[in-house]
């Protein structure tokens, strides 16, 4: 073979090597971290089994985004991680065989049956799926492995009739990690990119007190149960609750996994310190109770930050169908004013002009009635050039906000009779386009309902740039001196009344085209007074 050859298709195959195994040294490094975390939490009187075990969970995922024929080069990448870790707290080698299997049966059976059932990423975000996890991650899969792992300890002296109690430690050991690591792994994974990108803001300051908070909580409750009695212990343990569940509300299944996380590293190392919540009780039922306790907790609060994230989701899909609804309107609204203007329009100017060239070969007798056609030509291509501009003013896309609102204004005066003042500062510039014309569309439905309900006989609009703490904002008002809106009390409210459907909508219609681009309506309403505000903030280049 030619050496020109030769040399890169070596090069190649050592590429081929060297990718697949960045991948599995990374993740023994973490198995190694992880059991070492584990140890430093606290471990039973032996100083070898620890009753919260996230190397497990570090191989679960791992498995969980490669390729299912690589799932043999993380195994054997994290046998020597596993050994180092055992033998530094000085596991004999039967134990650490055994304990190796059975946490690769719980990572096999993990990884495959949540690919199997769950599907591909994202693996949380709706109940459904969360209840598929939690069944499979912290009840099936660790419950067979269990059945193993509760041997370790009798290999290392432990009474075979204790059996079941070391079964429901090695259980709870691995279900526990799956409730709270999981969860947190599996969510960054499925997030992609975007948590490389993190960079700390203003709205990181709310998870951040929370954290902060709900560390200083556990370890309140934590001290308050070395000084209690055990009738108060159902209290002190729901100390965290309402942090717990704030976390979950506020930040669906990231927030829930983390608060429940905190808690259980913290409560977990506190009593394996001795320095638990059950007073008077031997470590091995202590750790037992807590571990039920957290992960009891842990499935309720995982449920809860599902079942938000997929009202959020809705919400989201809710508001993209919306928006598309709007823009499609929008679009065939410009498409019929168009229509209007360039095709019925110019056939209607073209029988005024048919009109006129036979109004000579007509008798005198016929001429009352082609007067009459030719007005009715012009009322209807006036017409016609109204209904098209209402659909969308022309103006609006070539000469801006301000100029299209005039032209409109004088058409609207023309029509309604009620006298409009127009104020618009010197100090608002041309917006996006899209911008431009939700203005506009506000101000279009605003005149129309003061028109229809208000029975108003003046209207004020005013167009002005203020400043904010959070930045400049173009803000629109529009006041009549109508009959107002009596007994109702803002946006939400006049919606959802039956008996003013028609003013519902249009104000919902606002308020849904202000919020796709950031701003919001606000309404004020008194007899003698109504105001319409939109909010709109200004996006710097």
């Amino acid at each position: 073979m030619n050496s020109d050859i030769a040399v890169p298709l070596s090069l190649s195959r050592v590429r081929r090597l060297k990718v697949p195994l960045q991948g599995p040294l990374l993740v023994a490094l973490a198995y190694l971290l992880g059991a070492e975390a584990a140890f430093y939490i606290g471990t039973l009187s032996d100083q070898i089994f620890a009753l919260f075990w996230p190397p497990n969970v570090v191989l679960f995922c791992a498995l969980m985004i490669v390729p299912q024929r690589d799932w043999w080069l993380y195994i054997v990448a994290a046998f020597p991680a596993h050994v180092v870790a055992e033998l530094g707290v000085g596991m004999p080698a039967p134990q650490l065989l055994v304990a190796f299997a059975t946490n690769c049966m719980v990572a096999l059976l993990n990884a495959y049956a949540v690919r199997r059932f769950v599907g591909d990423p994202p693996w949380f975000g709706n109940f459904r799926k969360a209840s598929i996890y939690i069944v499979i991650t912290a009840g099936i899969a660790p419950a067979v492995s269990a059945l193993g792992g509760a041997f370790v300890p009798i290999l290392g002296g432990g009474a075979l009739e204790d059996y079941w109690i070391f079964w429901s430690h090695w259980y709870l050991a691995n279900a526990l990690p799956n409730l709270t690591l999981g969860p947190v792994f599996l969510i960054w994974f499925s997030d992609g990119a975007r948590w490389t990108r993190w960079k700390p803001s203003r709205r990181h300051i709310e998870p951040a007190v929370l954290a902060v908070a709900l560390v200083c909580v556990c370890i309140v409750a934590v001290a308050a149960g070395r000084l209690t009695t055990t009738s108060f212990l159902p209290a002190i343990l729901f100390l965290p609750l309402p942090l717990v569940l704030w976390a979950a509300v506020r930040f669906g299944e990231k927030g829930a996994s983390g608060a429940i996380l905190v808690v259980a590293v913290i409560l977990t190392w506190a009593t394996l310190h001795g320095r638990g919540l059950f007073p008077g009780e031997d470590p091995e039922h202590s750790v037992l109770a807590l571990q039920l306790f957290l992960t009891g907790l842990s499935i309720p609060v995982l449920m809860l930050g599902a079942l938000i994230d997929e009202l959020r989701s809705a919400e989201r899909t809710t508001r993209g169908l919306a928006a598309s609804l709007v823009r499609a309107q929008d679009q065939e609204r410009r498409r019929i004013a168009r229509d209007l203007h360039d095709s019925t329009g110019q056939h209607l100017i073209a029988a005024t002009l048919i009109a006129s060239r036979i109004e000579k070969t007509l008798p005198a007798a016929a001429q009352p009635a082609l007067r009459q056609l030719e007005d009715m030509l012009q009322q209807s291509i006036r017409e016609v050039r109204t209904v098209s501009y209402l659909l969308h003013p022309p103006l609006l896309d070539e000469a801006g906000l301000g100029l299209a609102l005039r032209h409109y204004i004088e058409g609207f005066q023309e029509r309604s009779s009620i006298a409009v003042e127009l104020d618009i500062s010197p100090t608002v510039e041309r917006l996006a386009p899209d911008r431009e014309l939700v203005l506009f569309r506000v101000v279009q439905e605003a005149l129309t309902n003061i028109s229809r309900h208000s029975k108003s006989p003046t209207a004020q609009i005013r167009l002005m740039r203020e400043r904010a703490t959070n930045g400049d904002a173009v803000v629109l008002t529009i006041e009549d001196a109508g009959k107002g809106m009596p007994g109702v009390r803002g946006v939400r409210k006049l919606i959802d009344q039956k008996n003013a459907p028609t003013r519902g909508v249009g104000l919902a219609s606002m308020r849904e085209r202000l919020r796709q681009i950031g701003g919001r309506l606000e309404i004020d309403s008194v007899v003698g007074r109504t105001t319409v505000r939109a909010v709109l903030p200004i996006r710097e280049p």
